[in-house]
């Protein structure tokens, strides 16, 4: 592994849960609707607040259904209201934060003489608005916003790691990708010859939802990956 890792030209990343806390969008925007729907079903503010955090607990952010369930604890499931959160979801603008180490690796990889990806799922636009608001856009060479892709050529996929090698013009066996969830961040990019990390970041690293392939590394902390690719940066380039 030491001698695949000293090839490494290109450095990718997941957004949610690897560069940042995505549960802290879900809960600015359960709270931001909560006197509205609170009102119109009957359970108030609070009782949707809590309907909302119990359900993040139990499904996980990323689950397609979560509200479905929402709605089905405080006994007003219909169609028309799930749409109309998917909605409201989609254009919550919060002001965000990304993970403390998150920014400092970013410069220090780009500072070494890494070049620098983004592959993440989710709705296009509000994928596109969190980066801008984290300020990470300019940390790198390449997005791929796989929201933009048809369904099947999103993640797990190889397509959005193909297309990002293109825009950087490396070859795949050059990258790492680092992602917090395996069944989604592995098999794609390790399919074309990339190196795979985990990060044990989010609710993946501690329920069943973190199974899948396992990633070529495991880091702690994001903040271990410089030095586990170059040791002390300062100066070099790959």
């Amino acid at each position: 592994m030491a001698r695949r890792l000293d090839r490494i030209r290109g450095v990718g990343f997941d957004l949610d849960y690897t560069l940042w806390d995505q549960d802290a969008f879900f809960t600015t925007f359960f709270r931001a609707v909560a006197g509205e729907f609170g009102r119109r079903l009957g359970c108030g503010p609070g009782g949707f607040v809590r309907a909302g955090d119990a359900a993040l607990a139990q499904l996980t952010p990323a689950h397609p259904r979560l509200f479905d369930r929402i709605l089905a604890q405080v006994g007003a499931w219909q169609p028309r209201l799930v749409a109309e959160l998917v909605d409201l979801y989609r254009r919550h603008r919060p002001a965000m934060a990304p993970y403390p180490g998150a920014r400092p690796t970013l410069d220090r990889l780009r500072a070494g003489g890494y070049r620098l990806f983004l592959v993440t799922d989710g709705h296009a636009p509000t994928q596109r608005y969190k980066v801008e608001a984290l300020g990470l856009a300019p940390c790198f060479d390449a997005l791929v916003y796989t929201g933009e892709l048809p369904d099947e050529q999103q993640k797990p996929s190889p397509e959005p790691f193909r297309l990002a090698c293109r825009q950087l013009d490396l070859r795949a066996e050059h990258c790492l990708y680092v992602g917090d969830r395996p069944a989604t961040d592995v098999p794609g990019a390790r399919s074309l010859g990339m190196v795979t990390a985990g990060v044990a970041t989010g609710p993946f690293a501690r329920s069943s939802a973190s199974q899948g392939p396992a990633p070529h590394l495991r880091l702690d902390a994001l903040e271990d990956l410089a030095d586990l690719l170059a040791g002390d940066l300062a100066g070099s380039a790959p």
